[in-house]
């Protein structure tokens, strides 16, 4: 993927030839932080990373992405920026909505971390939760989060979530935790690994498809909490979800007949 074809126009005080993985030194982990309408809570995030960075002594960078927002998103990174011109804070900015499962993808090409992670613009993470998941970076080649508590999660959200994961691991034949935590990944990983899978379904396949090539896993158990609204349980996430199951049960036929 021709990083230079990307849909996003970068904003702020750093350029791309500062940035570029080409022209670039090497930072410890790099954050993808979508965003989509979330002026409210995104500088909440950038200050936390920052933060839980800092105490670990990890260099990183934030890569911001907004994804079409009609608030004031963009202004309120870039006023960040503004009055934190040491801050490895990168906003990219998409004209059109390019959906989370690409931009996690595209994003990764722009960085330069050794590690990767997504971590929500919704500011659902508390700092002790992102402690935990940075201090374990380099005991594995990912660092998968499961949830022990989800504080504000419905009864419903609650049984969806054992459903997904339940059928998740027999369609694979895995026996993980969870699935939709967030784990940190090699970046190199991603680049090479990624899915073409959209909506909530990509974050298990590509999951799968690391353990598929045998990359070394550490589960970590976390609480969490649910922002009203943070994630959309509609026809299309119930659909991408579907087909996602679908390949993944194919897959694991394919090669029980095949290998």
């Amino acid at each position: 993927m021709d990083k230079h074809s990307l849909p996003f126009v970068e904003m702020g005080p750093h350029t791309p030839a500062d940035v570029s993985p080409e022209s670039s030194t090497q930072v410890d982990v790099s954050f993808f932080v979508p965003c989509l309408n979330e002026e409210k809570h995104v500088t909440g995030v950038i200050e936390k990373l920052i933060s839980v960075c800092n105490d670990l002594s990890l260099s990183y960078e934030i890569l911001v992405v907004d994804d079409g927002s009609s608030d004031k998103t963009v202004e309120t990174v870039t006023t960040f920026q503004n009055a934190n011109p040491d801050a490895w804070v990168r906003l990219l900015v998409n004209k059109v909505n390019q959906g989370i499962a690409r931009n996690f993808v595209e994003a990764a090409f722009q960085g330069r971390g050794k590690y990767y992670r997504l971590v929500c613009g919704d500011d659902v993470e508390p700092e002790e939760t992102l402690h935990a998941i940075l201090s374990e970076l380099g005991n594995a080649d990912i660092i998968i989060p499961y949830h022990t508590h989800v504080e504000g999660r419905s009864l419903w959200r609650r049984l969806v979530s054992k459903t997904y994961t339940k059928l998740v691991n027999i369609a694979s034949g895995q026996k993980l935790h969870y699935y939709n935590g967030l784990p940190a990944y090699l970046r190199r990983d991603v680049m090479r690994f990624h899915v073409e899978a959209t909506g909530l379904g990509y974050q298990a396949e590509f999951l799968l498809r690391l353990l598929q090539e045998n990359r070394s896993y550490e589960q970590i158990p976390l609480t969490a909490m649910d922002r009203e609204g943070s994630v959309a349980l509609s026809m299309r996430n119930f659909v991408s979800v579907g087909y996602t199951l679908f390949k993944i049960l194919v897959k694991r036929i394919r090669g029980a007949v095949f290998d």
